[in-house]
């Protein structure tokens, strides 16, 4: 057990020896070409993530509605590009919603309805998460101001808010764990550390790149990171919940050392949102 674990931490940490320039290479390489890099590799994860959240819904099945949501990114980067009405892409998302609605309207007979509610449920979760929290990954990239530096430093948040809870946790968290069920790792410590940490990370940061950000106010500054670290937490809890209720270890397997695409971007996709809206309302 403990050579797996082993071997699976190196696999880890290699992973982000090699990933991480990679992609804040390329998000820097590419602005002027509307992030292209990066909008790629947010639709690429949306669609990989999918169809995890498919099997682990659906009993290992990936249904074709899969498939089809992670075109709610790909629509919202058309959208940007086109300058196409914003109402489109609410349009599509409620298509899909409804849609999902009329094929249980029809095949929930085959049972006369009975698991109807479940199913429905599954299918709008689906639509919802990871595709729906990705357009705002992606509607991060509209927004006034935004710069390579900007996609960057909401990365760092997310990160550094989950880097410092693993280390303060390890460090000051032993006899202050188990106070969640969902994930009996986590600690107090590591909670209030990385809350902490991520305030004073994103103060930094906006002072350290303060040129190249959007102008947010100090007060803004400490509100974005606060949230960033509680919808960050959130993000990689409520991972934890589906994988045990599906009763599974990882979400894939696609990524060394990390387990799948779910695994490796929960906090990023919870927290998108966040950060988009409290930029659009800070700015």
């Amino acid at each position: 057990m403990e050579k797996i674990m082993e071997k699976n931490l190196r696999l880890r940490i290699l992973t982000c020896i090699v990933g991480i320039p990679v992609v804040v290479g390329g998000i820097f390489l590419f602005q002027d070409y509307n992030f292209i890099f990066f909008s790629i590799l947010a639709i690429a994860f949306a669609f990989l993530g999918s169809i995890e959240m498919s099997r682990m819904l659906f009993k290992g099945k990936t249904i074709p509605l899969a498939v089809i949501a992670p075109a709610l990114p790909l629509l919202q980067y058309l959208q940007g590009i086109q300058q196409w009405p914003e109402e489109i892409m609410d349009l599509f998302f409620m298509i899909l919603l409804l849609a999902v609605f009329s094929v249980e309207i029809i095949a929930g007979a085959k049972d006369d309805f009975r698991d109807s509610l479940p199913r429905a449920a599954k299918s709008c979760l689906l639509v919802i998460y990871p595709s729906y929290f990705i357009t705002f990954i992606i509607r991060i990239l509209s927004l006034d101001g935004i710069t390579a530096y900007s996609i960057v430093t909401f990365m760092i948040l997310v990160f550094s808010n989950d880097i410092f809870a693993y280390v303060l946790g390890r460090l000051f968290g032993k006899n202050n764990k188990g106070i969640l069920k969902a994930s009996p790792k986590k600690s107090i410590a590591g909670f209030v550390g990385g809350f902490l940490c991520c305030i004073g990370m994103s103060v930094a940061l906006f002072a350290l790149f303060g040129n190249n950000l959007p102008a947010l106010e100090i007060t803004w500054q400490i509100i974005l990171g606060a949230a960033m670290s509680i919808s960050a937490n959130i993000g990689d809890l409520i991972e934890s919940v589906f994988k045990r209720s599906a009763g599974v270890k990882d979400s894939g397997n696609i990524i060394p050392g990390r387990g799948g695409v779910l695994d490796s971007m929960d906090s990023l996709i919870s927290a998108a949102p966040i950060f988009f809206i409290l930029l659009s309302v800070g700015l």
